[in-house]
């Protein structure tokens, strides 16, 4: 009994630390693998189980979980960062980036108006950064932005006549905006150029390929997930991973020519932001990772979950910033319940050069 649990023990820390470095695999190359980082939750959920098993039943063994987490330690804490709260500084910038669902689906409340957009309006937020945020129906695109344009904000839209769903309201001056060119039906990134101070900033707002599960699909999952052993998990995990695969071997190329596009640019002062529809676990967020950093692990405490959907519990809103910045509080904003996402919210400020 014993050795077959130092061997299952054994098992999942192998397997912990498997879906930390699936994060590095390229899912244009390997789809299917790219996927594994999925299971990183339930794998660290296990492994602290061993550790409750051997305290109870065989204590010595208990350093086995341990060093297990111990090799995944980065990946833990990229996944659920604790830091100690620092006060943000008066004057820092408030980004907000928020998956709308095309303004909380045009849902008004009972005084007639659009709650999401009211809270939009009134978030105090210097750059605001939308995905799916309006679409040709209610509430029309020029009414959203006189809402916006009526509480001090700016916008600017592209004119290449495509369909926009990411948008970025600002208070901070306009110098450029432009679509990263990669392959998507559906999603894109914008960039666009502010003027803070004496510095230019390229902001990319991003919203990287859709799983574009349906709800049978999101069906589907839960019942694998509640009884995994049911004549049609099988068969319902295949076109599951099939339809996320697709997906993913489309994000790598994406996240890829968003980094180009920041390379080339020389900038200095550096904002990624949006729904990656990827965990802290990721390819994407591994790459942005390599170049920049992310605020909720320099800011954020706990699992900061993104994604409010019951039974989908993920954190696939992100933000990255450059060395330029620091972040403070960055946090998920539970009180806007309009959308399925949470929106992210963090603050920034210029650091200051040493001398």
């Amino acid at each position: 009994m014993v050795q077959l649990a130092i061997g299952a023990n054994v098992m999942a820390a192998l397997l912990l630390l498997a879906c930390g470095l699936s994060s590095e695999v390229n899912p244009a190359v390997h789809p299917r693998l790219a996927l594994f980082g999925l299971g990183f939750p339930l794998l660290l959920l296990l492994n602290i189980a061993f550790v409750a098993f051997w305290l109870v039943f065989h204590v010595r063994h208990v350093w086995l979980p341990f060093a297990g987490m111990l090799l995944s330690i980065p990946y833990i804490y990229d996944y659920c960062p604790l830091n100690w709260p620092e006060k943000r500084p008066a004057d820092a910038l408030q980004l907000l980036t928020y998956n709308t669902e095309f303004i909380g689906k045009g849902v008004k409340g009972d005084d007639g108006r659009y709650p999401l957009l009211d809270y939009l309006a009134a978030s105090g937020a210097d750059i605001i950064c939308l995905q799916e945020g309006v679409a040709n129906k209610t509430p029309k695109p020029e009414y959203v932005d006189s809402i916006m344009m009526a509480a001090g904000y700016q916008v600017r839209h592209l004119k290449d006549g495509k369909p926009e769903s990411q948008i970025i309201y600002t208070r901070l001056p306009i110098l450029s905006i432009n679509r990263i060119a990669y392959e998507s039906t559906t999603n894109g990134s914008l960039a666009m150029e502010l003027q803070y101070g004496q510095d230019t900033v390229l902001l990319v707002n991003n919203h990287f390929e859709s799983y574009k599960l349906t709800p049978e699909d999101k069906k589907k999952y839960k019942e694998i997930i509640k009884d995994p052993e049911s004549g049609h998990a099988e068969s319902n995990s295949k076109e599951l991973v099939r339809k996320m695969a697709g997906a993913s071997r489309l994000r790598g190329p994406q996240v890829d020519s968003v980094l180009n596009y920041i390379k080339a640019s020389g900038r200095e002062a550096v904002i990624v932001c949006g729904d990656f529809n990827e965990s802290p676990i990721s390819y994407s967020c591994h790459r942005l990772s390599s170049e920049l950093t992310s605020a909720f692990r320099q800011s954020g405490n706990g699992l900061g979950l993104s994604y409010n959907q019951k039974g989908f519990y993920f954190r696939i809103d992100h933000v990255f910033v450059s060395d330029y910045w620091q972040t403070y509080e960055t946090h998920v904003d539970k009180s806007a319940p309009w959308s399925d996402h949470y929106p992210m919210i963090t603050y920034l400020k210029k650091r200051k050069k040493e001398i």
